[in-house]
């Protein structure tokens, strides 16, 4: 064999970078399309369905559509997932802050904080019936038994605000995830600029490193208000008899009544008011990052 064409075989095997990227990337692609594309266009199938109904009919969409106890959830939902986002970036910034300008302290507490991702969320969901729960939870047992501060536990747990506690606590970490990233890319000399030209530390915060970091609380308020309208394991625990978000809904046609398909085109619609709510706030990002 000649030599010389070695060199020429040995480069048919050989990837450029761009194509070594796109082979890389193949078996994400693959695992994408067997545990996520393929079943939502199954079940957007199924949700043209019905029982009863030989071929496909819109009758589930039509229930939706006219059903105002329905589109009541939706806008509970809505309102919990707005609530729920402005405490938890409210809650997240400043520990946010603490951790990007100190970095041991992050390194020490960041893996504590970070505990609730790392839970399912029925452990999560478990906890907070074992702190709050009315009679026997741990807070309500200081307050009355212990402290004798209360006359009476306090009743939070099964209803609203302890569905909203819950969903704060396991959504401000993923806010202060994101938010320590991007105050972290900061340069710290532009704070210490900013306080040599005679401005406060307030008015430094407000005039620099917030505007700074509004794209990245953009980008951490449409990730957590998309997850927390779609959220389901804390809401069926927590929700108690009251039902505050659609997904509570869905999963009782689904288990419960077994209407299935009504409960995969109510599905459908909740998937797509949220890849809609995910599409706006990164439209907003651009257009804000484009000014």
């Amino acid at each position: 064999m000649d030599p010389r064409t070695q060199p020429l075989k040995a480069r048919k095997f050989q990837f450029s970078d761009g194509q070594l990227y796109v082979a890389l990337t193949v078996p994400a692609i693959i695992v994408t399309l067997l545990i996520c594309i393929i079943p939502l266009m199954l079940l957007l199938v199924q949700s043209f369905k019905a029982r009863g109904v030989d071929g496909f009919t819109l009758a589930n969409y039509a229930d939706i559509f006219t059903s105002r106890f329905f589109w009541k959830l939706v806008l509970s939902t809505f309102t919990i997932g707005i609530v729920v986002t402005v405490i938890s970036l409210v809650m997240a910034y400043p520990v946010a802050y603490y951790f990007a300008r100190n970095t041991r302290a992050r390194n020490i507490l960041m893996c504590i904080v970070m505990v609730p991702r790392m839970l399912p969320f029925v452990v999560v969901g478990y906890a907070f019936i074992l702190i709050l729960a009315p009679y026997t939870g741990l807070l309500n047992v200081l307050l009355v038994k212990q402290l004798g501060i209360l006359s009476k536990p306090l009743n939070i747990l099964f209803d609203l605000p302890g569905l909203i506690i819950a969903l704060v606590y396991s959504r401000a970490v993923v806010a202060i995830g994101i938010l320590t990233g991007v105050i972290d890319k900061i340069d710290v000399s532009l704070e210490e600029a900013s306080t040599t030209l005679g401005y406060s530390k307030l008015a430094t915060f407000f005039k620099v490193v917030f505007p700074l970091t509004i794209p990245g609380l953009i980008g951490a308020s449409g990730l957590i208000f998309a997850m927390t309208i779609t959220a389901y394991v804390i809401p069926n625990m927590l929700a108690g008899r009251g039902m505050y978000m659609v997904s509570v809904l869905i999963g009782s046609n689904l288990l419960q009544l077994g209407n299935w398909n009504l409960a995969f085109a109510q599905a459908v619609v909740v998937t797509i008011l949220a890849l809609f709510c995910t599409w706006l706030s990164q439209y907003v990002l651009v257009r804000y990052q484009g000014k």
